[in-house]
């Protein structure tokens, strides 16, 4: 008499059979369904433990009830035409590898989570979306691990019907390297729809693939950079970009690299966003060939210039800014008269400001490393040039963590400013440049030291002078 599978084995259930759980059962190995093979949770349990693996290699059909536990799978490969039922559940990891798929086919989730990662392998003559909705209606899905599309095309929907809302929380990476991945492939009731995939954690990178976009109302169907630091944007080579709408949230800076965008669809930079680049062309060789109509720079965002061979900042950012920061050891150049309202944070390597800036009423400049090439002048006094040197007390004092150092030039010299602890050891240098005359401020962040006594000294050529900080934490 044959004994009843353990659960950690590799099981088959093929042909017309059908294996009723009645009991609680824990699959540890492998479960394959194929043919017209059937499991069904009658009035027991099921639960694919971690390692465990279903496979759904039969058209149609139901995948069972179950507990999806970190760390299991979920792999559809027979799918045809139709869509196995009860596909609406919390799984961990989801793989695509579908290669007879013939027609378009969605999994119907909604309110659900998937744990782990979702990739797409094969998706033969079809595509698969994440969901689908009746109009008017709205379905939310929650990623937390990457999606991995290496082939086939893969989106959030497909559909026409009207004033249907999408929503993806997703906090992994998107990794693409081959297949199709677009954000919309249905037109949403003409563009009266909205698909919105937020991406709160991950970078995004893409090569030798294609991308999308059937909604046809500018901004209705987006992927939102959200988390609030740093994401990557990494477009490589071999890439059909037809439309790749994105936006960027405030507190969230996007660093795209040398990558180039292409095609015809939004990209929006909302006020206290970042945009960092490292193209040589800065801003306009990142926006590539986009129309201005779609694209949204805001006057009250950031922009940083971090490459490695000399950067211009283009006259397609914008001529007001926030903050900009300088840090690129081969050399910025100022594209066109510039407003500054935050900060310019000079990091590394010259910025050519032969083209100039302005500093706005809260504008300052942060000496961090970098140099100007044409000396900044006192601002809003009497003269342009102070008449002495002077090493003027930081304030806040005391501070936590960061304080702001002020001083004054009279004559075009070399500084050197340079903070030490009360053993006298060098804990910070702050600047160790060329300067010509003008009223100067450097930030100090000192959140990763210890609270005490502190002391800033400035050389100036024969000038030296000396205050004391207080850090209190």
């Amino acid at each position: 008499m044959p004994t009843a599978p353990t659960g950690s084995e590799r099981i088959t259930v093929r042909g017309t059979d059908t294996v009723r759980v009645d009991l609680p059962l824990e699959i540890r190995g492998y479960l394959r369904v194929e043919e017209s093979g059937v499991v069904e949770v009658t009035t027991g349990s099921l639960t694919f433990a971690a390692g465990s693996t279903y496979e759904h290699a039969r058209d149609g059909g139901s995948i069972p009830t179950a507990t999806w536990a970190e760390g299991s799978t979920l792999l559809m490969t027979g799918t045809v035409e139709n869509v196995p039922a009860n596909t609406n559940q919390n799984f961990y990891h989801v793989v695509f590898n579908t290669p007879n798929l013939s027609k378009n086919r969605d999994m119907g989730w909604d309110g659900v989570t998937i744990g782990g990662d979702i990739r797409v392998v094969n998706t033969g003559l079809g595509r698969w979306y994440l969901t689908t909705a009746a109009a008017g209606d709205t379905s939310v899905v929650t990623i937390r691990g990457d999606v991995i599309v290496e082939g086939g095309a893969f989106a959030v929907q497909g559909t026409s019907n009207a004033l249907t809302t999408f929503i993806v929380h997703h906090y992994g990476n998107i990794r693409v390297t081959g297949g199709n991945f677009s954000i919309s492939r249905g037109s949403q009731g003409n563009g009266s729809g909205t698909t919105t995939w937020y991406l709160y954690e991950g970078d995004f990178s893409m090569s030798n693939a294609t991308t999308q976009n059937s909604n046809p109302t500018p901004g209705n169907a987006k992927f939102v950079f959200a988390k609030p630091g740093v994401q990557k944007l990494t477009l490589g080579e071999g890439n059909n970009i037809q439309k790749l709408p994105i936006e960027v949230s405030s507190g969230t800076t996007l660093d795209v690299g040398t990558s180039v965008l292409a095609g015809n669809d939004i990209f929006v930079l909302r006020d206290g966003a970042t945009l960092a680049t490292a193209h040589a062309d800065g801003v306009a060789g990142f926006l590539g060939s986009l129309p201005a109509s779609m694209v949204s720079l805001s006057s009250a965002a950031n922009y940083v210039f971090n490459g490695s061979v000399r950067q211009v900042t283009s006259t397609r950012m914008p001529s007001v800014v926030n903050d900009l920061t300088i840090n690129n050891p081969a050399g910025v150049v100022l594209s066109q008269p510039t407003t500054i309202n935050g900060v310019l944070h000079l990091v590394a390597g010259e910025f050519d400001n032969t083209i100039p800036f302005t500093l706005g009423p809260n504008g300052r400049v942060s000496y961090e490393g970098g140099t100007l090439k044409v000396p900044l002048a006192v601002a809003g006094s009497g003269t342009d040039v102070p008449s002495e040197f002077a090493l003027l007390q930081n304030y806040p004092n005391p501070f936590n963590a960061s304080t702001t150092i002020r001083y004054r030039l009279p004559a075009n010299v070399q500084v050197v400013l340079k903070v030490y602890d009360v053993t006298g050891r060098e804990v910070s240098e702050l600047v160790n440049t060329k300067q010509g005359p003008g009223e100067f401020t450097v930030s100090w962040n000192a959140s990763d030291l210890p609270s005490g006594i502190y002391y800033c000294r400035i050389t100036a050529g024969n000038f030296t002078a000396m205050k004391k900080m207080i850090l209190m934490k």
